[in-house]
């Protein structure tokens, strides 16, 4: 799966960056194989999906378990 920390920490980067996400877009600029593969990085890695994740107030963020 390669660099899946750094994928995830760009992941959350963008996610955090204030602007809407393509998620699809996202996840094929990081080398996943879809959306899919990305949204459940992340839902497993920070117990949210990526979509809660970015509209959750920044306090909210701070789940990060990789």
């Amino acid at each position: 799966m390669g660099d899946a920390p750094g994928r995830l920490h760009e992941a959350a980067a963008r996610a955090n960056g204030g602007k809407p996400v393509d998620w699809a877009a996202l996840a094929r600029d990081l080398g996943y194989a879809d959306q899919a593969h990305l949204t459940w990085d992340l839902t497993a890695t920070i117990g949210v999906p990526p979509s809660h994740y970015a509209a959750a107030p920044l306090g909210g963020r701070c789940r990060y378990r990789g």
